[in-house]
C-alpha cells in the first residue's frame, strides 16, 4: 500500500500508532484535547454507534455546524464506516439548508446548537431523515443526544473503503441555478 492509497480512516489508524500519545486535537474554547491514540478510540466508539443506528457504507450523513470536536469526530467515523459526509454551508437560509439536505438525502443529521432553531423550522420537509442528533453540551430536546453514540465498546464492522471511494457531498456555487452536490 502506498502513501496515496490511504483511506482517512486508513490514516487515523496509522496515527494513531506512529504519534500515540502526540496531541491531535485541542479546542481553545473549553480546552478540550485529545491524542491520536485517543481520537481513534473515539471515532471508532462513534462509527459503532452509528453502525447501530443503521449507518453503512454508501449512506450520507449530513452536519449542520461550526467546526467542533463532534464534528471531527464525525468525519473519522464516517471514513470508517464507508459512510458520505453532508458538511451544510451555515451560512444558509433554512430553505436552502433545506434543499442541500434534500438533494443528497441523508440518513442521519447533526445539529450544533446554534442552528437547532434553523432544523426545528424545515424539520417536516426532511424526507430521508431518520433522526436529528444534538452535537455538544446541554439537552439535546428535541433531538437525540450525541453522546447517546458514542455508549459501546468500540467494536464495529468496518466497511471495506478504498482511498478512491466518495467521502463528502460538497454543494457548489450555484452560479447557473440551484447548486449540485459534487462528490469528493
Amino acid at each position: 500500500m502506498g502513501l496515496y492509497d490511504l483511506s482517512f480512516y486508513d490514516v487515523i489508524n496509522r496515527n494513531a500508532f506512529c504519534f500515540k500519545d502526540d496531541p491531535a486535537w485541542f479546542e481553545v474554547d473549553d480546552g478540550r484535547t485529545l491524542t491520536f491514540s485517543q481520537y481513534k478510540a473515539e471515532v471508532d466508539r462513534l462509527a459503532c454507534g452509528l453502525q447501530r443506528a443503521g449507518i453503512r457504507k454508501g449512506d450520507r450523513v449530513a452536519v449542520l455546524s461550526q467546526n467542533s470536536l463532534e464534528y471531527f469526530l464525525l468525519y473519522g467515523a464516517a471514513a470508517a464506516l464507508g459512510a458520505i459526509m453532508l458538511p451544510i454551508n451555515w451560512r444558509l437560509s433554512a430553505d436552502e439548508v433545506a434543499y442541500n439536505i434534500n438533494d443528497c438525502e441523508p440518513i442521519l443529521l447533526f445539529v450544533g446548537q446554534s442552528f437547532e432553531q434553523t432544523i426545528t423550522q424545515i424539520r417536516d420537509k426532511l424526507g430521508s431523515v431518520r433522526e436529528i442528533y444534538h452535537l455538544g453540551a446541554g439537552s439535546a430536546e428535541p433531538f437525540v443526544s450525541f453522546q447517546s453514540l458514542l455508549e459501546n465498546n468500540g467494536e464495529f464492522e468496518r466497511a471495506e473503503v478504498s482511498w478512491d471511494d466518495g467521502f463528502v457531498i460538497i454543494h457548489t456555487a450555484a452560479v447557473a441555478g440551484r447548486p449540485r452536490g459534487a462528490l469528493l
